[in-house]
């Protein structure tokens, strides 16, 4: 009866104990991360960052993971890959505006210039000279298609800019804005729940004669590839062929969280073992 007593005695100290660093645990993550916020450089931004990431603060880790794509991504702004047998470039990464308090300045600047490409408010030539000088295609003549968007005001708005630099400033690329007849509205994509796992329904037929020309797609912002490789698979029905593809912004890929703290914590102990053995 005794024995029973103490036993029940330490585990009442052993979660009394638990719970008071499972408290300041929480503080010092809250702590980090806003001091992560509030950092007026990217070096003490990172600093914090990782401190709360250590914390055990879930928000960290995001802040971690968008602050350095370079070790979660596996492509990487202006460096073509392949995608559904063609290049795809993009010109850099876009995250949607429910991280916004987690990215730094200069990231919500480009989803800014994004979304005002959306809008027809961003030319988008820059993002369009940028991404056709590095897929590296060969002199053939190319014909540029534009992703149809959720109706047809949109569409136009959007890409009528790019369709007059194509036809007035790029004699080696043809435009083909006219190509397509958006002849219904749908939802979009991207602004719907779980857009990127809906299957895209065809508000649009390819009226333009595309018969064994080159195509380049031209869209805003690439997230699985699934209106990609359906407006492909309709070009190709209409006797086109896709050899690559361009887009202003990819929306960034968010890993495991317990990939984001394995990530960490390993710089840590190597950075500590380095410490002990100089």
């Amino acid at each position: 009866m005794h024995e029973r007593v103490i036993f029940l005695i330490l585990l009442c100290v052993i979660g009394m104990l638990c719970t008071v660093i499972g408290f300041w645990r929480r503080k010092t993550a809250d702590a980090a991360f806003a001091a992560a916020r509030a950092a007026a450089t990217a070096k003490e931004r990172d600093r914090y960052c990782r401190l709360a990431v250590l914390a055990g603060h879930r928000e960290a880790c995001l802040m971690f993971c968008f602050a350095r794509s370079d070790f979660f991504e596996d492509h990487q702004p202006l460096k073509p890959f392949k995608s559904h047998g063609i290049k795809v470039a993009f010109y850099g990464y876009y995250y949607p505006s429910r991280y916004a308090d987690l990215i730094d300045d200069e990231q919500r600047a480009f989803c800014r210039s994004l979304y005002q490409f959306k809008e027809g408010e961003n030319h988008g030539i820059e993002f369009f000279k940028a991404c056709m000088s590095v897929l590296n295609l060969d002199d053939a003549p190319y014909h540029i298609l534009f992703m149809p968007c959720s109706d047809e005001f949109k569409y136009a708005r959007r890409f009528k800019r790019l369709d007059w630099y194509i036809t007035t400033h790029r004699p080696d690329l043809s435009s083909g804005l006219y190509d397509v007849d958006v002849f219904e509205s749908r939802d979009s994509l991207h602004e719907a729940k779980g857009g990127e796992n809906r299957i895209l329904e065809r508000n649009y037929r390819i009226t333009g004669n595309i018969e064994g020309k080159q195509i380049i797609i031209v869209d805003d912002v690439l997230t699985s590839g699934q209106s990609m490789a359906d407006y492909k698979e309709e070009i190709e029905r209409c006797g086109g062929k896709v050899v690559a593809a361009i887009f202003y912004g990819k929306t960034v890929t968010r890993p495991p969280l317990l990939l984001i703290k394995a990530h960490v914590w390993g710089g840590c102990i190597v950075n500590k073992i380095k410490e002990l053995t100089k």
